[in-house]
């Protein structure tokens, strides 16, 4: 196992989250801070510490610029930051396929959904004549950017009907008729503040809009499969790799590898743990786990994208996000 002076042995652990408190990624860092050191040696204390700031770029820079590398701290990413230097984010001084992925706790499920009373019922209805949606707006709302993305890609007839001032007010607006849907609402918040929707029928899940189907909702269909043309499917690819592995952790690069396996282990474990898992059921945290390598992998291909198509993602993801 190498050399004695790589094994771990912190008495306490940084947790550094990327968000203020109470945000979800708040949630899922003090999760783990709550659960993580009963599988680590010696049972280290887990400190949570909140570190925001340009969409966990300011986390990203210091797990890779300052952290110690003995496993004394480990940080949870925002899902886009480790894209950031993918799109020219000069901000961002870190080389995200450098830091050693340990887990990811969570993948984002994108749908669309439409109130049972519509007449939107399979995605071919989203090409017939205007399909009014309700989004917050705002830049990078993804209520918004897929829906703009999907009508400049592949032609769909999304009417947005912006100005709401978030996802439940786009709810309201559902129950009284004004909008017929949203595209873009992850499927844990659905679930979490609108249960009875599902259960009742009132709305439909008409789309999944990722790269890999659910197999929480393995029978919606999905949104890119209404792509035919093969680069607009790549530029979707690279867009949607950040919601991929929604909850990623890691430790700094030059961190030892014993230091490394020691933590993939101890995430594994405590993924799989009951009072974890019953920790998160009540906070109504959705646990998909992935892998530090599913993580890495991932990366790794996105960042081989030609750049010719990168620098298209991009454009393509700035226009939807500036409302053209």
């Amino acid at each position: 196992a190498g050399d004695a002076d790589a094994h771990f042995r912190a008495s306490s652990v940084s947790v550094y989250i990327p968000s203020g408190i109470g945000a979800g990624y708040d949630a899922y860092g003090r999760l783990a801070s709550r659960h993580l050191g009963r599988f680590l040696p010696g049972n280290p204390v887990m400190v949570p510490k909140n570190m925001t700031g340009a969409g966990g770029v300011v986390a990203a820079n210091y797990l890779y610029n300052v952290a110690p590398k003995d496993g004394s701290a480990i940080a949870l990413f925002m899902a886009g930051a480790p894209f950031e230097p993918l799109f020219g984010n000069t901000q961002a001084k870190f080389d995200p396929l450098k830091f050693n992925w340990l887990i990811s706790l969570n993948r984002l499920v994108n749908i669309a959904i439409f109130w049972h009373e519509s007449p939107v019922r399979t995605p071919a209805d989203f090409f017939k004549d205007q399909v009014l949606i309700g989004s917050s707006g705002g830049g990078d709302s993804s209520t918004e950017v897929y829906a703009r993305l999907l009508n400049n890609l592949v032609g769909t007839k999304f009417k947005i009907i912006t100005g709401y001032t978030g996802n439940g007010e786009v709810m309201l607006a559902m129950e009284r008729r004004e909008v017929w849907g949203i595209v873009g609402t992850e499927l844990s918040s659905l679930r979490a503040t609108r249960p009875d929707w599902i259960r009742d029928g009132k709305v439909r899940i008409v789309a999944q809009i990722g790269l890999t189907n659910s197999s929480d909702i393995p029978d919606v269909p999905q949104a890119l499969d209404l792509i035919k043309d093969g680069d607009g499917r790549r530029i979707f690819d690279i867009l949607l790799a950040r919601q991929e592995h929604g909850r990623p952790f890691a430790l700094p690069p030059g961190t030892p590898p014993d230091i490394v396996a020691t933590f993939r282990q101890a995430f594994a474990a405590m993924a799989k743990d009951p009072a974890f898992l019953a920790d998160a059921n009540n906070m109504r945290a959705d646990i998909v786990a992935a892998t530090g390598d599913e993580v890495a992998g991932l990366l790794a291909r996105t960042y081989a994208s030609p750049r010719a198509l990168v620098e298209r993602a991009s454009a393509e993801f700035k226009k939807a996000a500036g409302g053209n």
